[in-house]
C-alpha cells in the first residue's frame, strides 16, 4: 500500500506525524507532503517527506509531480487548506483521485476559524471518508453540514503512543525539568492563545498564596501578553516559558510534573492530555466535551469551569492539600489510558478505512 499524507507541517506537536506516520511507518509506504518547512522534528528515515517551503504555489506544484509519478492507494488529508492545494494540483484530468482520500477533521467545529471551517467544509464534501479525533469532534459539527457528509463520517478516538513515553522514561537524562526543590510542580502544555485559556490559570495563581513551579510549553499569539501578566503576579511562583520543545521533552516534563492544567475553551481530543495521565500526572481539565471524553479516574483529575475562579482556586488548593497522595498515585492511570486510548486501537481503525480503498 502507498499512501499519501498531507498537513499543513511537521512540529513536534503535529498528530499527522507523532501518531499517524509513525504509528505506520513499519506497515505503509508513505510520502508526506507538508505546505511548511517541517520544525523540530527529526523525520524517521522510512518516511519520506516534501513541503512546499510556506508557497502554495510550490506546494500545489510538487502535489501534481508526485500523483503523476506515483499511484497512491490512499491521500490521507489532515488539513482543510493542504485539502484544497491537492483539489487543485488533481485539476482537471486527476479528479479520480478523489475517490482514494480519506479526510481527518482534528478539532472540534467550534474551535475553528471560519476560514478553516470553509475550507474544511469543501474537502469534507468531495473526500470519500470522513474521520473525527474523538465522538466529540463528531457532535461538534453542524446539523447543516452533517446533513451532506453524515453517511461517509465516522468518529475514530485520538490514541498516543504509550511506547514512546516508556523509552522516554528509561532513557531520561540526568536534569530534571524541574527544579528539585519546588514545592508543586504545575505543566501546561498547547498552543498560547486565546482558546487555550492560560490566561485564567495566571489570573488565578495571582491571587492564591502557594510555593509552585509553573511550567508553559508551546508558543502562540498571546506569549508576550502571558509573560508579561505573569511578572506582575506576586508570591512564590516560579513560571517559566520554555517555547515549542521537542515531542520527547515535552514528555520528560510530564514525568516530573505532578498537575498537569488545561482550562482550554476548545479542542479536538488532545493528545497532551493522553500523554500527561498517563505520564502519572494528577489532571485539573476544563468541562469542554472533549475533557469530558477523556474522563481520567476521578482519582486523578478535576473538572472545574474555565470561567469559573472560585472552582479553579478550589481544585489547586486540593492538590496542593493531597500532594503527597497524588504524587504516590502516579501510576493509577496508565491501565485506563493504554485500554481506552492506545494509538494501536486508533492504528487499526484507521487501517480499516485505508483498506477500504485497496
Amino acid at each position: 500500500m502507498k499512501l499519501l499524507r498531507l498537513t499543513p507541517a511537521l512540529k513536534a506537536t503535529s498528530a499527522s506525524y507523532n501518531q499517524f506516520s509513525l504509528g505506520f511507518k513499519e506497515t505503509i509506504e508513505q510520502t508526506v507532503c507538508s505546505l511548511h518547512k517541517h520544525h523540530d522534528v527529526l523525520i524517521d528515515e522510512k518516511i519520506n517527506v516534501f513541503h512546499g517551503d510556506g508557497s502554495i504555489i510550490k506546494m500545489l506544484m510538487l502535489l501534481r509531480k508526485l500523483v503523476k509519478r506515483n499511484h497512491y492507494n490512499v491521500i490521507h488529508i489532515h488539513n482543510g487548506l493542504t485539502g484544497i492545494i491537492f483539489i487543485l494540483a488533481l485539476f482537471p484530468l486527476r479528479l479520480g483521485l478523489l475517490k482514494r482520500t480519506i479526510f481527518t477533521l482534528h478539532n472540534s467545529w467550534n474551535v475553528l476559524s471560519l476560514r478553516n471551517q470553509i475550507l474544511d467544509f469543501i474537502v469534507m464534501l468531495v473526500s470519500k471518508r470522513i474521520c473525527t479525533c474523538g465522538i466529540s469532534s463528531l457532535h461538534s459539527i453542524p446539523k447543516f453540514i452533517n446533513f451532506f457528509i453524515e453517511r461517509k463520517t465516522e468518529a475514530i478516538v485520538n490514541g498516543f503512543d504509550h511506547k514512546r513515553i516508556d523509552k522516554v522514561e528509561s532513557n531520561k537524562a540526568n536534569k530534571d525539568q524541574f527544579y528539585k526543590s519546588s514545592k508543586l510542580k504545575i505543566l501546561c502544555v498547547g498552543a498560547l492563545n486565546n482558546t487555550k485559556n492560560q490566561i485564567a490559570l495566571l489570573e488565578v495563581l495571582n491571587k492564591m498564596k502557594i510555593e509552585a513551579e509553573l511550567i508553559f510549553l508551546g508558543d502562540g499569539i498571546n506569549k508576550n501578553s502571558l509573560i508579561e501578566f505573569s511578572k506582575d503576579i506576586q508570591g512564590a511562583v516560579e513560571i517559566t516559558f520554555k517555547g515549542l520543545v521537542s515531542r520527547d521533552l515535552t514528555i520528560e516534563h510530564m514525568l516530573e510534573a505532578d498537575v498537569c492544567i488545561s482550562l482550554s475553551k476548545g479542542e479536538g481530543l488532545p493528545i497532551a492530555v493522553l500523554e500527561s495521565m498517563y505520564s502519572g500526572c494528577f489532571m485539573i481539565l476544563s468541562t469542554i466535551p472533549p475533557h469530558k471524553e477523556v474522563s481520567p479516574p476521578s482519582g486523578r483529575c478535576i473538572f472545574v469551569d474555565e470561567s469559573d475562579q472560585d472552582e479553579i482556586f478550589n481544585s489547586l488548593n486540593f492538590v496542593v492539600s493531597n500532594l503527597e497522595k497524588i504524587r504516590t498515585n502516579r501510576n493509577e492511570s496508565k491501565e485506563y489510558s493504554i485500554k481506552k486510548f492506545g494509538v494501536q486501537n486508533m492504528l487499526g481503525a484507521y487501517k480499516k478505512v485505508y483498506d477500504s480503498f485497496v
